[in-house]
């Protein structure tokens, strides 16, 4: 893993995004690009320098990050690791997704809110545009994930082909902690699958990657992120990979499981596209 990128609004939830990458980077040696974004709806970098002017307000606010940002980061997060620190003005979702873009990163850790979110505000968040259109696999957390948190991961899936091109792009990650890896299918009552079935699948994904070390588990319940979210209560599991669909042409509205298992729990959740 070379880049991780972190975006970083000054929220107690960025500060926990950047916190678990500096754990993932003391492992992996990678670099953390901190990408902080001053909210406006104007289109900045097309601004000539003379347009630029007639802001001043947003070039106070530039002035100020890039003043106050390295100190601040230190102090709240000390690390020997590089950080470096990219801050732009204009819609904060556009430029987040820009400059993953732009670095190509293994990952990305984001806050699961942050500045601007109200309770019940989550359709249309910053957050939710950049996990349905993010390249690269998404990590959202409420809290810092510490070392520890990082040994034991649940692999939410249906286990069809295209989940193991998926679980290939974060192998890395599981392998820099040693992670144990709990294989989980939720069956519930409106798509109910045999347990020979479920089993058949976990079996064919594990082929392939023996180094590792698997449990595999069906856990019942009424909805699939209920399940999920009691599942990893019952086995003391912080954090949960999905896969994910691409949602890069889906309405605004159409909030899928992802979503769900970040408002409604404390996990740590990842998204990965295959």
């Amino acid at each position: 893993m070379k880049k991780i990128v972190v975006p970083f609004d000054f929220s107690a939830f960025s500060i926990a995004a950047l916190k678990t990458a500096q754990k993932i980077s003391a492992k992996s040696e990678a670099e953390i690009i901190c990408i902080t974004v001053i909210p406006s709806e104007v289109d900045w970098d097309l601004l000539s320098d003379q347009a630029k002017k007639k802001y001043p307000d947003l070039i106070d606010e530039y002035d100020e990050a890039v003043d106050v940002l390295p100190e601040y980061m230190q102090l709240i997060a000390p690390t020997k690791a590089h950080i470096r620190q990219i801050i732009r003005i204009g819609v904060p979702a556009e430029l987040i997704l820009r400059v993953i873009h732009e670095e190509n990163p293994e990952l990305v850790v984001i806050g699961a809110y942050g500045k601007g979110y109200t309770n019940g505000n989550f359709i249309g968040s910053t957050l939710q545009k950049v996990l349905r259109n993010a390249t690269c696999p998404v990590l959202a957390v409420k809290e810092a994930l510490d070392g520890n948190d990082f040994r034991k991961v649940a692999f939410a899936s249906d286990f069809s082909p295209k989940s193991k091109l998926a679980f290939d792009k974060i192998k890395p990650l599981i392998k820099l902690f040693k992670s144990s890896v709990h294989l989980l299918y939720v069956n519930i009552p409106s798509h109910f699958t045999s347990s020979q079935e479920v089993t058949a699948g976990m079996n064919s994904f594990v082929k392939g990657n023996e180094e590792l070390t698997f449990h595999q588990h069906i856990f019942n319940d009424t909805e699939i992120e209920k399940g999920m979210k009691a599942f990893a209560e019952s086995q003391h599991i912080n954090w949960i990979v999905l896969l994910s669909g691409d949602h890069s042409h889906s309405p605004a509205y159409q909030i899928g499981t992802t979503e769900t298992l970040i408002f409604m729990s404390p996990l740590a959740v990842m998204s990965v596209k295959s």
